[in-house]
């Protein structure tokens, strides 16, 4: 009797290192909107818009926020699947790029066009190396826009240059890109603190989230504080990251699973759905 007793306990103690590895939620595939993809023109010859959703299908992605160099790229997958595409305009075009869009003149005019046309729900991704990029002219016009039609900010940069948007006016949606790219969970608890209309997206930033299987004591507590401001993101832009697409994904599947379920829903998807009305009309529960 002694020795089976021991013997089941001796189990009990070998299977419970694999259970607390394996949540709950891993076993059921929670939807994701993915709010940080570009479908810019160097994709075009290679994954065509049936691949484009194809790719979203297989890894479980039921919409996206997409912004493209040119524009055309968003406006080619709005066009096969309108209700799978939230559309953000970037700044960028023939002759301008992240390195001189801020000093470009033309820009303010080209960003007002063009949003006069269709119902974008931000302008961006954009980058902002520093604080000086954050404080032309070029930029300050671009923060009137975005206040007066009441959208998001989709900016690429450190803490310095968001700091910088939000003392320009504190009425702006800031959607921070990958959390900063390098900044720390305690940077980004600050601006997330500062000011209610800071959002974030954590592309990029799964190695250092989860990178052992599990998820870094600092990110978790980010994200139980602030949960319905973090989303998730996966940053298309090269080709190549569309043909390791679905690794992308189940890199932040992983991460999500050691999340209270609520949490790791709002992260996933409900957020999202909530702040861009991503999704319309699509049944996302499981």
């Amino acid at each position: 009797m002694l020795h089976r007793w021991l013997f089941g306990f001796a189990a009990l103690l070998a299977a419970a290192p694999a259970a607390a590895q394996a949540p709950a939620q891993t076993q059921e595939r929670l939807p994701i909107i993915d709010t940080h993809v570009h479908y810019s023109q160097p994709a075009w010859g290679v994954h065509n818009p049936e691949a484009v959703f194809k790719a979203f299908d297989a890894a479980g992605v039921s919409c996206a926020l997409i912004s493209s160099s040119p524009d055309e790229g968003t406006l080619a997958l709005q066009r096969a699947a309108p209700n799978r595409v939230v559309p953000i305009l970037r700044p960028y075009r023939e002759g301008v790029t992240s390195s001189n869009w801020f000093a470009d003149a033309a820009t303010p005019a080209y960003l007002e066009e063009r949003l006069n046309q269709r119902p974008y729900k931000g302008i961006g991704e954009f980058h902002l190396f520093n604080e000086a990029a954050a404080s032309t002219p070029v930029v300050r016009k671009v923060i009137e826009m975005a206040v007066a039609r009441d959208i998001v900010v989709h900016v690429h940069s450190g803490v310095g240059p968001v700091r910088v948007l939000l003392a320009t006016d504190p009425r702006l949606k800031v959607f921070w890109a990958h959390a900063g790219m390098s900044e720390s969970p305690d940077t980004v608890a600050e601006i997330l603190g500062r000011n209610t209309r800071v959002m974030t997206e954590v592309s990029f930033r799964a190695g250092s989230i989860g990178g052992d299987g599990g998820i870094d004591p600092a990110w978790r507590t980010l994200f139980l504080r602030y949960t319905d401001r973090i989303m998730i993101g996966t940053d298309t832009y090269v080709t190549s990251r569309w043909d390791d697409y679905g690794r992308l994904i189940d890199e932040h599947r992983r991460w999500l699973a050691h999340l209270p379920r609520p949490a790791a829903e709002a992260i996933a998807w409900r957020n999202a759905q909530r702040l861009f009305g991503a999704c319309e009309g699509r049944q996302l529960t499981n």
